[in-house]
């Protein structure tokens, strides 16, 4: 996959198509392709597939409205941003034209460097995210033709449809974040259009466009973390991602990257977890089983409520070799699992939601991951009407090489 980021500069002047070529040169890995009227600048778009559009508006013969007008017209170039350029055109009313016609931001010269290389920047980081998304869905694909073609593993092949439907936790909590940040991005412009933008709301406007851009990275780590996992789990390898952290942090993160998902959703979470459990162990097959037993609870036992509690408590002792085991304990006050299916819900494909959304492969996953990445177990307790509780034991610290 090519990582340059292709940018169309759009511009009459051969002057300014200069300047800003040599100004986007001290960005890393872009590369420029250069217009010098709108005609132009639809063939090159069919000859490239371009990132973002610097599109001049006051240009002979098609001018940088009919230009953009053109580029809604087709799927292939609706979704590539716009960015007018205009040193005429400064009045409110052709900022909201620009608007209209499918312009994510508006700049009037002279031009701020800095405001345009920041604004650069933040596309293209928003780019490098869904390519990393679109690698790996790439890789689900290329791993599920392996296993089909293994007769090994080919009874592993249901699965890849089981993690593509892991997969829609942290690509929702993705989509919901980018969803949001454009609907403030939208308001903060039309807040810079009416002239209503105060220092305030430019402050705040920072602060949740940091929120909101964190929980994007984290959940599309999550998601690149979930198919390094299915790997370790199809191939019985350990993961390459071993490191040191504390437990409390990875369970509140996991717990806070969840909860957009559930944010309307009466459900509750109670995390009493001691700080400095430190652990020397997969970060991320730990966040799997998190959230697979986060929505077991959600999906079974809190099915047809209109309340739910979710509580995680951890403790640390000693085996008899003298090392530190961690408890990891999760509880639910739910409808509790049936007598005759306790055996059965760490097998594949096993579910009683067949045909309602459940797979039957989240604890099979988790019981893979516990047992086989984790080194420790992971065993349940229920009664029918009185919730259900999962205890995860784990080394703090794994025995395998890293």
């Amino acid at each position: 996959m090519d990582e340059r980021f292709v940018i169309l500069a759009v511009d009459d002047n051969e002057g300014n198509r200069f300047l800003l070529k040599d100004l986007l040169s001290r960005i890393p890995e872009v590369q420029v392709i250069e217009a010098s009227g709108g005609a132009e600048a639809l063939q090159l778009t069919v000859d490239y597939n371009i990132d973002l559009i610097l599109l001049d508006v006051q240009m002979p013969g098609m001018d940088g409205y009919e230009t953009a007008k053109h580029l809604q017209m087709t799927s292939r170039t609706r979704e590539i941003p716009i960015i007018f350029l205009t040193a005429v055109y400064k009045t409110e009313e052709f900022v909201k034209r620009g608007y209209a016609v499918g312009a994510v931001d508006y700049l009037t010269k002279p031009l701020d460097d800095n405001i345009l290389l920041n604004r650069i920047r933040h596309y293209q980081h928003l780019k490098e995210r869904e390519n990393r998304l679109l690698a790996a869905m790439s890789d689900m694909r290329s791993m599920q033709d392996n296993l089909l073609q293994s007769e090994k593993l080919s009874k592993l092949g249901a699965m890849v449809a089981g993690v593509s439907h892991e997969l829609n936790t942290p690509l929702g909590n993705t989509k919901l974040a980018l969803s949001t940040l454009l609907d403030r991005i939208h308001g903060f412009n039309q807040q810079y259009v009416d002239g209503t933008l105060k220092r305030s709301s430019i402050e705040e406007f920072i602060r949740e466009l940091t929120d909101i851009t964190t929980l994007a990275d984290r959940s599309v780590d999550r998601a690149l973390n979930l198919v390094v996992t299915f790997k370790q789990v199809a191939i019985d390898q350990t993961s390459e991602r071993r490191r040191q952290f504390d437990l409390a942090t990875i369970i509140r993160e996991t717990i806070t990257s969840l909860s957009p998902s559930y944010k309307h959703d009466p459900w509750k979470f109670v995390i009493e977890v001691p700080d400095n459990i430190l652990m020397d162990s997969y970060p991320g097959p730990l966040e799997q089983i998190i959230i697979n037993l986060v929505q077991n609870s959600i999906r079974h036992g809190f099915d047809g409520r209109n309340h739910g509690c979710i509580t995680i408590r951890a403790s640390v002792a000693e085996d008899d070799n003298k090392d530190q085991t961690v408890a990891i304990v999760f509880s639910d006050d739910g409808a509790g699992i049936a007598p005759h299916n306790i055996d059965k819900i760490f097998e594949p494909f096993f579910t009683t939601r067949l045909g309602r959304g459940g797979s039957g492969i989240g604890l099979n996953i988790a019981h893979q991951i516990a047992t086989s990445i984790l080194e420790g177990s992971i065993s349940v307790k229920s009664e029918l009407g009185s919730g259900t509780c999962f205890t995860l034991t784990i080394p703090c610290k794994i025995k395998s090489a890293s």
